[in-house]
């Protein structure tokens, strides 16, 4: 089989990222979920060693992060588009994207951070090593103004009374965008409507993204997704760009990992390398053979010796 399966947990921002490009499309889906924090062992089986989540599985291919995901998406289902800007703009939004929800995560830690068990402190902790939770409060101010502005872009983009950020219909912009206003809305109530409460344009775009949706889901057992890993055969064909800023080489091998996060890096030999794309091909006793497929942006690519 070669449905789509999405390994995630809805309590994520990113997972909603990828919800919503579900959502756009209209698509059928099946979902496995995955735990908030380590042990992910059966998700680690599949990636082999990325721990991240949204992760899409078609069969034997394995997609990293929400920007890959959306490509994927526009070239299996190419309409409705995800696209209605350009691909470049909507993809260049990705880093805009990351610091909006840096904002956002800081004022979640400044108010929740005391309710939070210790080891999913920890877990965060090493997680994000570039926020520092022991001066949360102290920045509480700071945080507070730059979601102010963050948010407020998004209203004057929409103060010309456009439905989306990018015209009549949802698209990627939107996508990288409303996950955050949706989880200030519901990790810190209060703050949010101070802090977007005078912000009307935004409000009714918010309004409409909840229509928007995620599809068709349906449950699936990660014994059951590993299975059918196992069972297929990888459709990537190799494609290494020979002017590669780096020198890679098909069937190099590889470590591939975040540049932000420690979200775990995938050793494998590679298959393809673009100025959009890398993917290795790697082995593993639950999977078989599969080849797992990173954004070029925001990953690092180190030859293994």
């Amino acid at each position: 089989m070669t449905d789509l399966i999405l390994w995630s947990y809805d309590a994520s921002p990113f997972t909603q990222k990828a919800l919503g490009m579900l959502g756009v499309k209209g698509l059928d889906w099946r979902w496995v979920e995955t735990p908030m924090m380590p042990p992910k062992d059966d998700l680690v089986a599949l990636t082999g060693g990325y721990r991240g989540t949204p992760v899409l599985q078609v069969g034997a291919d394995v997609y990293v992060d929400s920007q890959l995901i959306a490509r994927e998406l526009e070239r299996r289902f190419p309409s409705p588009t995800l696209f209605p800007a350009g691909g470049g703009l909507e993809l260049a939004l990705v880093r805009w994207s990351d610091a909006f929800f840096r904002s956002g995560l800081k004022l979640a830690l400044a108010l929740l951070l005391p309710q939070w068990p210790e080891p999913f402190r920890k877990d965060r902790e090493y997680l994000f090593p570039d926020v520092d939770f022991d001066t949360v409060q102290d920045d509480f101010p700071h945080a507070k103004s730059q979601f102010r502005a963050h948010a407020a872009l998004l209203e004057a983009q929409l103060a010309d009374g456009r439905d989306f950020l990018a015209g009549p219909a949802p698209g990627l912009a939107d996508i990288q965008a409303y996950p955050f206003v949706w989880m200030a809305r519901g990790a810190f109530t209060e703050l949010a409507g101070q802090l977007l409460g005078d912000l009307p344009a935004l409000a009714a775009w918010e309004s409409r993204m909840k229509t928007v949706g995620e599809g068709r889901r349906r449950p699936l057992a990660a014994a059951e997704a590993l299975a059918e890993a196992r069972g297929a055969t990888s459709r990537a064909a190799v494609n290494v760009d020979p002017r590669d800023p780096q020198g890679l080489r098909a069937g190099q091998r590889v470590e591939v990992s975040p540049d932000d996060t420690r979200r775990g890096a995938v050793h494998g030999e590679l298959v393809i390398a673009t100025a959009g794309e890398i993917a290795v091909r790697r082995r593993g006793d639950a999977v078989g053979e599969v080849v797992i497929h990173f954004p070029r942006l925001g990953y690092r690519v180190d030859p293994v010796a």
